[in-house]
């Protein structure tokens, strides 16, 4: 072991001597085969994570522990603008769901490097794509180039958060190895005075001058261009690290046999573009985004499927890609108005990890891929020896890549269908290069969407696989060497050992009908269902395991670093899932989660004899082959007990539309010029942002004289999918119901039957579903929001008043931050806030009673949880309304909008609010604003809490600070 140890880190600094680095540090360098960190080659298994979209701090070490579990070694952030800075000069880094420097803490703790993507523009599917909302007024100027307005603006936001990141850079004893310059901007032109060119310079410096000095990377977006690498076309803003971000699943909602097709391009491209750098892909497909009007994810069955990561993560390391970034490997929730309008409340994605941060099937798939990567040095820096149809196996119907590591000879072959979304069942045998010469496998199958990996002089600590068609999903090296292998129930897997000479075994478990091969140093089985262990005479323990049982492995690391070696682990067979593993004396103990009882069973060497699970030492017993079993509990038989939701109180939520309403408080909306590229259809401006009213809600009454007239022309614009009413003098005349299609929506307004006097007052609520991304044109982030433009016909206004979010740009609930709160009179009021008194309310209910003609009604109750403080059960709300129901519905529980429900556009009627944002164990408040947009008015069919599942666990959930994170109701009158 010493001596293997020795050949390492001899490697390693020959590496570490022909690396490249940036000139500014030496602690993360690369060449064309990986990353570098420290002078030790890794695999870079990332997955990207949106804190702003889980505001609850100490949920982010429950997810970050589930990236760890299931193989990776790094997360991705990006670094919203909007959410840290509400008004210009005024940034939020230390409030909880925004305390960046413990999210690093948390990232760290959990053994992760970490990806930094500061911006200044993100895109991420969120509210202006990152930017500072305060900057959709207009006064940034040409966004995303060299203009000085723009560059002033994102300066102080580089060097504040910049300032942070430097501080946790692997420099500095911190977690990030890399940052991201900007987002998927495409260099347009090779020309050094070109405006992009001159941002990107920009920034670099800026970077550098807030103290960041780890390699810098960028990602183009998709095969459209090729940016900023310094070694194609270099003029400038080139990045030290190349990245090609890439979505190519193709998948339907409602055909899984749509898409599902691989490019077969990424090496060649990267070829083309950096071939000196290592392949980078900092967005890889882990899901996909669904808009207003479209399906929820659940529906997304082929997003889902755990043959998607057996046949696309494989597939692109195959292609020699070596630092890898699924987009998004946890999406989370678009709570409050932090989603750009493309997206509606849900962020699931279909990401690995659910939304109710469950693991799906794909993420224990995908597991397999970065246990094997974690492990197999041999990959870590490889050369393309040959890809192709036919290539190895002779069959045309398949393709193969073909990696050669030429330090250790080495060589990984993967077989694909040459059509990526082909269900045919193939067979086939393989022809391998191995040092005892050439080797025909036969009996190999791909069942469908499969690839199969085949190694030959494959390492596993003092023993060495001569070759194996049986997928290798990990090794360890504990007091002998263990090797885990999978294969799917039926199929057929070879290996033969190097160095061995008539190795006998002895099998325990469901496996049976092993058979020797090439004289007793080879064997071939099929796989059966579950488990197997065979231990040979050479010393070499090997688990055979079907894939649902390989989904139920684990590997949690012994050591802190997020690059763990071969015998730096502990196998774990069994639960859900295992978060942390430790050897203390004789006893294993783990801390993990678990649904259903079962057997666990560990090997973690010959000193263990006994199971410690989530702190209860187990009745323990040891197999003949060293290994420790025992039984643990799962939650099946605990009961969940969710209340009804009743006994709410309600209010009137629209007094406005009254002519007595008094709006002295309010803004006068007299504006005649706008720094906005796009020009308003009448004066005064009403472009909300003008006023410092950015997100939800707005409420405009204009004024007019006189009888004469006879209509209004309004034009509004909250984003795709919005929609507005107005009134005049107190009665309904006119709506739009809003439009997945239409950005800005147009209506005329008949002011027939209306009682006219010489003070008139027209209401009208406008709708928001956030800001732009810099994509939708005309102006991305500075397209306005709220009124183009009204016009009368007969007559004139005289006065426009405007209400947006209570304080507007003042942020002053800091906790739930800038983007949680609209204009609506109950938010302002703070209605929605816990300890808010309703008790001289009337009682009505959302379900029973409703709202009777157009209107908004705000409804709220309390109600309790007592969650068993060993259980993670996610929870959520489903909410449902008659068909031809036209309605607005804001969910808001313990203050925070975690919910909209927009019946007649959907698609989204199931809400999940984690932990922390709803007290498990305690007081809960709901408020539900319904808004019925035409005069049938509108009731809900359905408003209830539901569960999704139940896990007992050893994380602690009972321990959410909850307090933190729910101010109480304070005065807001002033806001009326």
């Amino acid at each position: 072991m010493r001596f293997l140890r020795l050949l390492a880190s001899l490697s390693s600094v020959l590496a570490a001597v022909s690396a490249i680095d940036n000139g500014l540090q030496k602690d993360v360098t690369w060449d064309n085969g990986s990353l570098l960190v420290n002078g030790e080659r890794i695999i870079v298994m990332s997955g990207e994570f949106h804190y702003q979209r889980l505001p609850v701090p100490e949920l982010w070490l429950d997810v970050f522990q589930k990236f760890k579990a299931n193989g990776m070694n790094t997360v991705s952030f990006y670094f919203f603008w909007s959410y840290h800075s509400a008004s210009k000069g005024k940034y939020d880094f230390t409030t909880p769901g925004k305390d960046v420097q413990r999210l690093f803490d948390l990232a760290k703790e959990a053994g992760l490097y970490v990806i930094a993507r500061p911006g200044p523009y993100c895109n991420a599917e969120t509210n202006g794509g990152g930017l500072a909302l305060w900057g959709s007024d207009g006064s940034m100027g040409s966004l995303r180039t060299s203009d000085e307005k723009y560059h002033q603006a994102w300066s102080e936001w580089i060097a504040e958060v910049g300032a942070i990141i430097a501080k946790n850079q692997i420099t500095n004893g911190g977690p990030v190895i890399l940052t991201q310059i900007e987002n998927e901007l495409q260099e347009t032109r090779y020309d050094p005075t070109n405006t992009l060119v001159k941002y990107m310079i920009q920034i670099e410096d800026a970077f550098k001058e807030a103290g960041l000095i780890v390699p810098t990377t960028h990602n183009e977006k998709g095969f459209r261009g090729k940016s900023w690498s310094s070694e194609y076309n270099n003029v400038g803003g080139a990045v030290d690290i190349y990245g090609l971000d890439s979505y190519p699943g193709g998948m339907s909602c409602t055909n899984p046999n749509s898409g599902f097709k691989l490019p077969y391009t990424y090496y060649q491209w990267f070829h083309d573009v950096s071939p000196s750098q290592p392949q980078y892909l900092p967005e890889f497909e882990g899901g996909y985004f669904q808009p207003w009007g479209g399906y929820f994810y659940d529906t997304c069955q082929a997003e889902h499927s755990p043959e998607f990561a057996d046949v696309f993560y494989k597939g692109i390391v195959a292609q020699r890609a070596t630092l890898i970034n699924l987009y998004v490997a946890f999406g989370g929730t678009n709570w409050g108005h932090s989603g750009a309008p493309v997206v509606y409340t849900s962020y699931d994605y279909s990401a690995p990890l659910r939304e109710t941060r469950e693991i799906q099937d794909k993420f224990k798939q995908y597991k397999l891929l970065t246990l094997f990567t974690r492990v197999s040095q041999g990959l870590v820096n490889t050369v393309m020896k040959t890809n192709g149809s036919a290539v190895a196996t002779g069959n045309t119907d398949l393709w193969t890549w073909v990696l050669k590591n030429e330090e250790t000879n080495s060589r990984f072959y993967l077989a694909q269908h040459n059509a990526t979304n082909s269900r045919a069942v193939t067979d086939f045998s393989i022809t391998v290069n191995t040092s005892g010469g050439n080797v025909t496998i036969p009996a190999l199958q791909l069942a469908g969407r499969q690839s199969r990996w085949v190694v030959t002089d494959y390492s596993i600590g003092k023993e060495t696989l001569l070759y194996s068609s049986a997928e290798v999903l990990t090794y360890g090296t504990f007091d002998q060497p263990v090797v885990v292998f999978y294969l799917r129930e039926g199929q057929t897997g070879q290996f033969a050992f190097k160095n061995a000479n008539n190795v006998t075994f002895k099998a325990y478990g469901a496996q049976s009908g092993i058979k020797t091969t090439d004289s007793g140093n080879g064997f071939t089985y099929t796989q059966a269902k579950g488990s197997t262990a065979v231990l040979f005479s050479n010393g070499v323990l090997a688990y055979f395991l079907d894939i649902p049982t390989a989904w139920t492995f684990f590997a949690p690391p012994t050591t802190p670093s997020p690059s763990v070696k071969p015998d730096e682990q502990i196998f774990v067979f069994g639960p859900y899932l295992v978060r942390s593993a430790a050897l203390h004396g004789d006893t294993v103990s783990l801390v993990g989660d678990n649904s259903i009882s079962t057997t666990i069973e560990v090997y973690a060497g010959k000193k263990a004899n006994t199971i410690s699970w989530n702190g209860d030492k187990l009745e323990t017993k040891k197999t003949a082959y060293g290994s420790l079993t025992a039984s643990i509990s799962g939650a099946e038989d605990r009961k969940i007990s969710l209340p009804a939701l009743t006994d709410f109180r309600a209010a009137d939520s629209v007094p406005e539309v009254s002519p007595s309403y008094n709006d002295k408080s309010w803004i006068v909306a007299n504006k005649t010029t706008t720094l906005s590229p796009v020009k308003p259809l009448t004066l005064p401006v009403l472009f909300s942002s003008d006023y410092k009213f950015y997100t939800g809600a707005k409420v405009y009454r204009g004024y007019f004289s006189g009888r004469n007239v006879t209509s209004a022309n309004i034009t509004a614009q909250g984003g795709v999918a919005a929609g507005w009413n107005a009134w005049l003098n107190g009665k309904f005349v006119g709506y739009h119901p809003g439009n997945v299609s239409l950005q800005s929506t147009t209506g005329t307004l008949s002011f027939k039957g209306v009682n006219l006097t010489e003070n008139n007052v027209l209401t009208v609520v406008t709708d928001y579903t956030g800001h732009d991304q810099t994509s939708t044109g005309p102006s991305g982030l500075q397209n306005p929001r709220g009124l183009l433009g009204a016009q009368l016909q007969g007559g004139s206004f005289s006065q426009w008043k405007i209400q947006g979010n209570a304080g507007g740009e003042k942020n002053i609930d800091p906790i739930r931050g800038p983007m949680n709160e609209g204009g609506l009179y109950g938010e302002r009021l703070g209605w929605h806030l816990p300890g808010f008194d309703t008790s001289k309310w009337a009682k009505a209910n959302p379900v029973t009673d409703g709202v009777s003609g157009a209107g908004i009604k705000w409804f709220t109750t309390t109600f309790k949880l007592d969650i068993d403080r060993d259980l993670d059960v996610p929870v959520g709300i489903e909410v449902g309304a008659p068909s031809g129901t036209i309605a607005r519905v804001l969910l808001f529980v313990n203050g925070y909008q975690y919910g909209k429900f927009v019946p007649h556009i959907g698609p989204q009627t199931r809400f999940p609010i984690p932990p922390g944002i709803i007290n498990t164990r305690g007081k809960n408040t709901l408020s539900v604003a319904l808004w019925a947009q035409t005069e049938a008015g509108a009731k809900l069919s359905t408003l209830q809490l539901i569960q999704y599942g139940k896990y007992q666990s050893g994380f602690g959930f009972d321990k959410i600070d909850g307090k933190a994170l729910q101010p109480t109701w304070k005065d807001r009158s002033q806001y009326a």
